[in-house]
């Protein structure tokens, strides 16, 4: 989540298409988890309040326009 407070935070998304997973480098303060899951699914958690972190919101809904989904 971004700062709950006026911010000059900025955020980059990106929609990867045709990559190749490669193992993590984590920073040492770093935790990383991966959870695969189809792209309805997705769709589904964020309708539902699952998700709710808008950065993930907006890529997801914008990704869902890309698509023609």
């Amino acid at each position: 989540h971004l700062s709950n407070c006026i911010t000059s935070e900025r955020c980059f998304i990106y929609l990867a298409e045709d990559f190749q997973e490669v193992e993590a480098c984590p920073e040492g303060t770093e935790v990383l988890s991966l959870k695969k899951i189809p792209f309805a699914e997705a769709l589904a958690m964020v309708d539902s309040g699952e998700i709710v972190d808008s950065v993930s919101i907006m890529a997801i809904y914008r990704a869902q326009r890309l698509m023609h989904l």
